[in-house]
Protein backbone atom coordinates (compact mmCIF):
# COMPACT_ATOMS: atom_id res chain seq x y z
CA UNK A 1 0.00 0.00 0.00
CA UNK A 2 1.21 3.16 -1.08
CA UNK A 3 0.82 6.20 2.04
CA UNK A 4 0.22 9.90 0.90
CA UNK A 5 2.76 12.24 2.09
CA UNK A 6 2.08 13.70 5.64
CA UNK A 7 2.04 17.13 5.80
CA UNK A 8 2.30 20.08 8.15
CA UNK A 9 1.17 23.61 7.12
CA UNK A 10 1.40 26.38 10.33
CA UNK A 11 2.44 30.33 10.10
CA UNK A 12 4.27 31.89 12.87
CA UNK A 13 3.47 35.32 13.07
CA UNK A 14 6.41 38.58 13.67
CA UNK A 15 8.79 39.69 11.90
CA UNK A 16 11.10 36.78 9.96
CA UNK A 17 14.85 36.76 11.32
CA UNK A 18 17.64 35.55 9.45
CA UNK A 19 20.38 33.53 10.68
CA UNK A 20 23.38 33.49 9.31
CA UNK A 21 25.56 36.78 10.23
CA UNK A 22 28.67 36.89 13.15
CA UNK A 23 30.85 38.35 14.31
CA UNK A 24 34.10 37.33 16.35
CA UNK A 25 34.66 39.29 19.34
CA UNK A 26 37.98 38.24 21.77
CA UNK A 27 37.72 34.78 21.27
CA UNK A 28 34.01 34.70 21.00
CA UNK A 29 31.56 33.95 17.96
CA UNK A 30 28.51 36.07 18.61
CA UNK A 31 25.34 36.58 15.74
CA UNK A 32 25.12 39.95 15.48
CA UNK A 33 21.37 39.38 15.86
CA UNK A 34 21.07 36.55 19.04
CA UNK A 35 18.22 37.83 20.93
CA UNK A 36 15.83 38.40 17.71
CA UNK A 37 16.84 35.16 16.59
CA UNK A 38 16.85 33.04 19.55
CA UNK A 39 13.09 34.52 19.92
CA UNK A 40 11.90 33.78 16.60
CA UNK A 41 13.97 30.20 16.12
CA UNK A 42 11.79 29.60 19.84
CA UNK A 43 8.61 30.97 17.88
CA UNK A 44 9.23 28.71 14.81
CA UNK A 45 9.74 25.08 16.80
CA UNK A 46 7.00 25.95 19.36
CA UNK A 47 4.29 25.93 16.43
CA UNK A 48 5.76 23.21 14.54
CA UNK A 49 5.79 21.24 17.41
CA UNK A 50 1.89 21.95 18.25
CA UNK A 51 0.85 21.50 14.94
CA UNK A 52 3.23 18.03 14.52
CA UNK A 53 0.78 14.77 13.98
CA UNK A 54 1.43 11.84 16.59
CA UNK A 55 3.34 9.73 13.43
CA UNK A 56 5.18 12.23 12.30
CA UNK A 57 8.74 10.23 10.96
CA UNK A 58 11.38 12.65 12.03
CA UNK A 59 13.67 10.36 9.75
CA UNK A 60 11.92 10.77 6.85
CA UNK A 61 13.24 12.84 3.65
CA UNK A 62 11.05 16.00 3.37
CA UNK A 63 10.21 19.31 1.21
CA UNK A 64 10.05 22.54 3.18
CA UNK A 65 8.11 25.37 1.53
CA UNK A 66 8.21 28.89 3.19
CA UNK A 67 6.91 32.05 2.20
CA UNK A 68 8.63 35.15 4.27
CA UNK A 69 5.76 38.40 4.57
CA UNK A 70 7.50 41.36 5.88
CA UNK A 71 5.81 45.08 5.94
CA UNK A 72 6.00 47.69 3.24
CA UNK A 73 8.47 50.67 4.35
CA UNK A 74 6.25 53.49 5.18
CA UNK A 75 8.15 55.38 1.95
CA UNK A 76 6.20 52.97 -0.77
CA UNK A 77 3.05 54.96 0.36
CA UNK A 78 1.79 58.21 -0.81
CA UNK A 79 1.12 61.07 1.87
CA UNK A 80 -1.81 62.66 3.30
CA UNK A 81 -4.71 61.41 1.36
CA UNK A 82 -2.99 58.97 -0.53
CA UNK A 83 -1.16 57.15 2.62
CA UNK A 84 -2.73 54.12 2.20
CA UNK A 85 -1.68 53.61 -1.89
CA UNK A 86 1.04 52.48 -2.91
CA UNK A 87 3.02 54.87 -4.86
CA UNK A 88 3.28 53.69 -8.61
CA UNK A 89 6.79 53.00 -8.58
CA UNK A 90 7.35 51.11 -5.32
CA UNK A 91 9.30 47.87 -6.28
CA UNK A 92 6.73 44.82 -6.23
CA UNK A 93 9.38 42.13 -5.15
CA UNK A 94 11.33 42.54 -1.50
CA UNK A 95 15.05 43.04 -2.89
CA UNK A 96 16.10 43.75 -0.15
CA UNK A 97 17.68 42.28 2.92
CA UNK A 98 17.04 40.10 5.07
CA UNK A 99 18.69 37.21 2.18
CA UNK A 100 16.39 34.17 1.68
CA UNK A 101 19.22 31.69 2.14
CA UNK A 102 19.26 32.77 5.99
CA UNK A 103 15.54 33.28 6.34
CA UNK A 104 15.61 29.47 5.19
CA UNK A 105 18.30 28.62 7.21
CA UNK A 106 16.52 29.86 10.76
CA UNK A 107 13.55 28.19 9.41
CA UNK A 108 15.23 24.59 9.30
CA UNK A 109 17.77 24.99 11.95
CA UNK A 110 14.47 25.51 13.92
CA UNK A 111 12.71 22.65 12.89
CA UNK A 112 15.64 20.13 13.26
CA UNK A 113 16.99 21.78 16.41
CA UNK A 114 19.95 19.70 18.00
CA UNK A 115 18.17 19.31 21.20
CA UNK A 116 14.09 19.22 20.15
CA UNK A 117 14.52 17.86 17.03
CA UNK A 118 10.60 19.03 16.35
CA UNK A 119 10.00 17.98 13.26
CA UNK A 120 13.43 16.66 11.62
CA UNK A 121 16.19 14.14 12.49
CA UNK A 122 18.87 16.52 11.15
CA UNK A 123 18.09 19.23 8.65
CA UNK A 124 20.05 17.26 6.35
CA UNK A 125 16.92 15.30 5.59
CA UNK A 126 15.44 18.65 3.50
CA UNK A 127 15.87 17.23 0.11
CA UNK A 128 13.99 20.41 -1.66
CA UNK A 129 13.35 23.60 -0.76
CA UNK A 130 10.94 26.27 -2.15
CA UNK A 131 11.12 29.62 -0.87
CA UNK A 132 10.04 33.45 -1.45
CA UNK A 133 9.96 36.63 0.60
CA UNK A 134 7.47 39.09 -0.14
CA UNK A 135 5.71 42.19 1.25
CA UNK A 136 2.50 42.09 2.62
CA UNK A 137 -0.86 42.23 1.25
CA UNK A 138 -3.04 41.95 4.58
CA UNK A 139 -2.10 41.63 8.16
CA UNK A 140 0.07 38.98 8.45
CA UNK A 141 3.52 39.54 8.60
CA UNK A 142 5.52 36.17 9.63
CA UNK A 143 6.25 33.03 7.71
CA UNK A 144 3.88 30.30 6.12
CA UNK A 145 5.78 26.78 6.48
CA UNK A 146 4.75 23.68 4.77
CA UNK A 147 7.41 20.78 5.81
CA UNK A 148 6.03 17.55 3.52
CA UNK A 149 7.58 13.89 3.64
CA UNK A 150 8.33 12.64 0.85
CA UNK A 151 8.17 8.58 0.03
Amino acid sequence: MIRAPSSITFSVLGTPVPQGSVRAYQSRVIANNAEALASWRNDVAVTAQRHKPADWDIKAPVELKCVFVFPRPLHHFGSGKNSTKLKPLAPKYHVTTPDLDKLIRSVSDSISDAVARVLLHNDSLICSIYATKRYATDDFLGVHITVTQLS
